[in-house]
């Protein structure tokens, strides 16, 4: 034994202890995250602290180091989008443009007059700038050639505005199949951003004052129509050049009391108020087809710079509830048309509910002027059978005025021939010899410029004509003019 004792003399005490004091600092380096540190202020420090008064082990507290680690990181990625959206906030202002708004119109009209999107190299290339799938005024729709728009491509773009940095961000979302883009028809289709360093939004709020003026000014001088789509939204469907009321031949005295009336109506907003009557004026157009109901509305809508809505009764997808959400909507200045409204509501009982039209007789007049009915507007509506609208439909109040076309007088005759003809002498009796032959109160306005529109460069052939195409139809008999359908009258 002691022997033995003496030949292991290696695992003394000394030696104990020295082999003691390796394997801790082997075992303090596999297990600890963070070398020793006799620094008290240091997070190993720290943490070894804190374990020695909980009686944790060295291995225990190497896990505590990194759990500590790992939740410090952790938390700065989860603060820190905060913590940036925050610092966004205060040093960017960002302007944001939906594409199923009319603002988008204006930003893409504006974009298409700026030179970045003539220099840059990532642009796309359209015929149309769309807004929500409708078309601009201006476009050239009756011109041979489409017009071509130059636009920044979807991404990321920097320009200068005012001397001022400015990133644009156009955004395209896909969608997974063309069916599910006709079922999503009503989604945001694009979406844009305009951005720039700073704490006013005074530079992109002139920005969008700049990009809506344009674009207003572009229909100065034209007539915008707007129709009701199926799911009970206004969108714009054309805009022509305004038509002057010279051109519609119909007596002066009328032309002249209705401008009147529609410009005393707009200016008098407070006698309205005042008094506590329905800003609202109506106007009913009846007489025989073709005598020029619905151009006398385009007309009067351009001299009065308004735009018209037209809501087509007949439609199928058209609601009471609908309706009432479409005059509603309407600006507090423009033209409501209602077409044809004979033919959706002749009588109060077919009215109620039929399967070609699902809008009541009382949806209507409560659309009309119900508590939710929109005030500054001018309701017109056009009618071929005045006698056949129900009394509670055309009563005071809901129609101020009304107007009759008839057929065409030799007045007329004289005054349509003349515009027909500008080029002929002043002397000319050619206009005079053509009323002459056009008998009082026979044809109406769409037939006699049916007729003038197969000798649009001949006025005397068509004095010489005349008599025979009278004869023609009072014999029943068709004429190439009218069968053609060439020139009758413009309808919105």
């Amino acid at each position: 034994m002691n022997r033995l004792a003496g030949g292991s003399s290696f695992l003394t005490p000394p030696y104990v202890s020295q082999l003691a004091r390796k394997s801790n600092a082997i075992s303090t380096r596999n297990y600890t995250s963070m070398p020793p540190s006799s620094d008290p202020g240091t997070l190993g420090a720290i943490i070894g602290v804190v374990a020695e008064r909980l009686g944790i082990g060295e291995l225990a507290t190497g896990g505590l180091q990194l759990a500590v680690i790992g939740g410090a990181l952790a938390g700065f990625r989860y603060f820190g989008g905060y913590f940036l959206e925050f610092l966004k906030k205060k040093t960017i202002v960002t302007a944001d443009f939906d594409s199923r708004d009319e603002s988008y119109s204006w930003i893409l009209n504006w974009l298409s007059e700026q030179p970045y999107s003539h220099k840059t190299s990532r642009f796309s290339v359209s015929t149309s700038i769309l807004r929500a799938g409708q078309r601009l005024p201006g476009e050239g729709l009756d011109a041979n050639m489409p017009p071509v728009y130059f636009l920044p491509s979807p991404g990321m773009h920097f320009f200068t505005y005012k001397k001022r940095l400015v990133w644009l961000t156009r955004e395209r979302p896909g969608t997974s199949s063309p069916a599910a883009a006709v079922a999503n028809s009503s989604a945001m289709l694009e979406r844009i951003q305009i951005s720039t360093f700073g704490q006013s939004r005074e530079l992109l709020q002139n920005l969008v004052y700049e990009a809506q003026k344009k674009f207003i000014d572009r229909d100065k001088s034209r007539t915008v129509v707007f129709a009701a789509d199926q799911y009970g939204a206004w969108r714009r469907t054309r805009s022509r050049p305004k038509r002057p009321l010279s051109t519609i031949v119909i007596p002066s005295n009328v032309k002249v009391k209705m401008v009147e009336d529609a410009k005393d109506f707009l200016c008098q907003e407070n006698w309205y108020s005042d008094r506590g009557i329905p800003y609202r004026r109506g106007y009913l157009l009846f007489g025989t087809p073709g005598s020029g109901k619905t151009s006398f509305v385009y007309s009067l809508a351009g001299e009065l710079g308004l735009n018209i809505y037209v809501v087509n009764l007949s439609n199928k997808s058209m609601t009471d509830d609908t309706l009432n959400e479409l005059v509603s909507d309407t600006p507090s200045r423009c033209i409501l048309l209602l077409e044809d409204i004979d033919a959706a509501f002749n009588q109060r009982v077919k009215g109620e509910s039929t399967s070609a039209n699902n809008i009541t007789f009382s949806g209507l007049l409560n659309a009309i002027d119900g508590v939710a009915a929109q005030e500054g507007r001018i309701l017109c509506m056009t009618t071929n059978h005045i006698d056949r609208l129900d009394d509670a439909l055309i009563r005071p109040g809901r129609i101020d005025v009304r107007i009759h076309f008839g057929h065409a007088t030799r007045r007329q005759a004289h005054e349509l021939f003349t515009k027909f003809y500008p080029g002929l002498p002043q002397d000319s009796d050619l206009p005079s010899l053509f009323a002459s032959k056009i008998p009082e109160n026979a044809f109406s306005m769409a037939h006699l410029q049916g007729f003038l529109m197969g000798h649009k460069q001949r006025p005397s052939e068509a004095v010489k004509l005349v008599d025979e195409w009278i004869e023609s139809h009072q014999k029943g008999k068709a004429d190439d003019s009218t069968e053609s359908g060439s020139g009758t009258v413009e309808d919105l």
